[in-house]
């Protein structure tokens, strides 16, 4: 499958993903593959493609990865804070976390259920998610 049929799939099925997914932690929309199957670098791929769409809507917010405020942090320690719905978020573009999500997220994992991808969505690296609820606008957190 190709991306653009990948991201036509998204976003054929894009409030599906948000009601199944709504308060869930972030490997939820990743493990998330709509009615079709996806090789896991199409399910990559659409997790990327989602979870810029999320932010860009102003469905969802992240809240910067604990290692940005670690010293040995390179290119990324550079961190925006903006408050937002009455909290501290990540305040970079949506394509730079992307980016970085691309970047930090494990390059030699065969698939979804290789340690590598579990251990990544609770580590350091991986930002949190909270869902913007859209009667509130509280930020709903797993």
């Amino acid at each position: 499958m190709n991306t653009i049929e990948i991201y036509n799939i998204i976003d054929l099925e894009y409030q599906d993903w948000i009601d199944v997914g709504f308060g869930k932690w972030i490997h939820g929309i990743f493990l998330r593959g709509g009615d079709k199957v996806f090789t896991f670098d199409e399910q990559k791929e659409s997790f990327f493609y989602l979870l810029k769409k999320l932010l860009d809507d102003n469905k969802v917010v992240l809240f910067a990865p604990y290692s940005m405020f670690n010293e040995n942090t390179s290119q990324w320690d550079k961190t925006v804070a903006i408050r937002k719905y009455g909290d501290t978020i990540w305040g970079l573009p949506s394509k730079e976390i992307i980016q970085y999500m691309r970047d930090v997220f494990p390059k030699d994992a065969k698939d979804e259920n290789d340690d590598k991808v579990y251990d990544f969505w609770f580590s350091e690296d991986c930002p949190q998610i909270g869902w913007v609820d859209k009667k509130t606008g509280e930020i709903v957190t797993s």
